[in-house]
């Protein structure tokens, strides 16, 4: 471990930090940092490592610097256990753990933890003794500090119970308070409360987080959630999560497109999912979207489903599926659907505020393309700027199966039909509407 402790400058800046606070700085005597007199926090291989060397004042450790070998920060029972000025890397092989009731402050804005690609890092704390991670006492902004970067995919990189208190960054893109730069985590029962920025973002397509459940993220300027793609935001997401008071409290995906190798669960969210772009779904496995999910789109943006994807957006009636518009009183396109696959289903769905006058989804908020099949029941369409449903082509409207759909103001029409010819022994005439689909 490269450690550099600063004895008297960090001292004096420490007292600063810590008012407030019952504590008094201890200072490291780098000459004396492997003869600890009072605590220390070990490395796994029984080398001393951040050690303590205060006689006996009772304050916290001071570090700065990176961290090479396998090290543990234990609890010292103080209000603050220890002072981080600037930035920690933890490089190599090195594992870094955090023990149960440890407080971590920062000594500014510029402060924070990265992971790189082959260490790790657990910070594993109780519901009686979480771990907190802080800027200074006498900041109580937002940005007080900035984050965690973790780089590396290893099992071990763990947050139980931490809590991250008025970090974040507004300067860039991918500012999160925690933030997975192709990195995997594990995150549970987990507090992120303030951020200049956004609360956690994953960047880069190969991250994603192995566990998330009952954490709260809340107070963030920005989202609470980003994730540069989609794929992340299907993987491990369980139950419990909470998003409040956020500038944006939505889970926003910045990416368009996304090539389903396996069949996919979309998981219900407390929030909705938004796309600022539009989002397509390809690729030959099944999406599954759950009950109570909502997806919110800008206006002018759509949603493709490929030929070759499976698409199962099965609501039921306490709990529809919703599709809606960004902004009040605009309109977003709809959803354009090529799909081949024999299990497509969309059921107790409702599409709100959609038909934009575009060709992406010919007006609709639902455009079948010729060749798609599909089963259509439940569901509501509109408000809509134009049509309800689109048919690109009459006769190949056998392949769709529906029953109990229903229609509210589509200003052009509930039924859109753009080729004509016969079907069931009727003919319709293209460039048509029609009250209702056609049996």
């Amino acid at each position: 471990m490269k450690a550099f402790f600063k004895p008297i400058g960090v001292a004096l800046l420490a007292i600063a930090l810590l008012a407030g606070c019952n504590n008094k700085p201890k200072t490291i005597d780098n000459n004396n940092a492997n003869k600890p007199e009072n605590t220390e926090a070990t490395a796994n291989n029984g080398n001393s490592a951040a050690t303590n060397t205060a006689n006996g004042e009772g304050g916290p450790t001071e570090f700065s610097g990176s961290i090479e070998n396998n090290v543990t920060w234990p609890d010292l029972g103080l209000d603050v256990d220890y002072i981080v000025d600037g930035w920690i890397n933890i490089n190599g092989n090195a594992l870094l753990t955090i023990e149960p009731g440890v407080t971590i402050m920062f000594t500014g804005a510029n402060g924070g933890i990265g992971v790189g690609e082959n260490a790790g890092l657990r910070m594993v704390g109780t519901a009686e003794k979480p771990i907190i991670l802080e800027g200074p006492a006498n900041n109580s902004n937002n940005g007080s500090w900035q984050k965690v970067r973790i780089e590396s995919k290893r099992n071990d990189n763990q947050f139980e119970y931490v809590q991250f208190l008025r970090g974040g960054s507004d300067e860039g893109e991918w500012q999160g308070v925690v933030h997975l730069a192709n990195g995997r985590l594990g995150m549970k029962n987990c507090l992120i409360d303030g951020s200049l920025g956004m609360g956690l973002v994953i960047e880069y397509d190969e991250g994603f987080l192995t566990a998330f459940e009952n954490n709260t993220i809340k107070n963030c300027s920005v989202y609470p959630w980003l994730s540069e793609y989609f794929l992340p935001l299907t993987k491990n997401i369980g139950s419990g999560n909470i998003f409040e008071n956020n500038g944006k409290n939505m889970i926003c995906c910045k990416n368009s497109g996304t090539d389903f190798q396996e069949n996919t669960t979309i998981r219900e969210l407390p929030v909705p999912y938004y796309f600022p772009i539009g989002i397509s779904f390809d690729g030959n496995k099944t999406v599954t979207i759950e009950p109570g999910v909502k997806f919110m789109m800008p206006i002018n943006t759509g949603i493709g489903v490929g030929d070759e994807c499976g698409f199962v957006a099965n609501g039921t009636e306490e709990k529809p599926i919703v599709f809606f518009c960004e902004e009040e009183g605009e309109a977003w396109n709809g959803i354009r659907f090529d799909s081949k696959r024999n299990n497509n289903v969309i059921n107790y769905c409702q599409f709100k505020n959609c038909g934009a006058n575009d060709s992406w989804s010919e007006r609709s908020c639902l455009y079948i393309r010729s060749e798609a099949k599909l089963t259509l029941t439940n569901n509501v369409f509109g408000p809509s700027f134009y049509n309800g449903v689109g048919i690109e082509n009459i006769e190949n409207w056998g392949k769709v199966t529906h029953s109990g759909n229903s229609f509210v103001n589509c200003k052009e029409g509930n039924v859109w039909i753009e080729g004509g010819g016969e079907y069931n022994g009727t003919e319709f005439e293209g460039g048509k509407a029609l009250e209702n689909l056609p049996q």
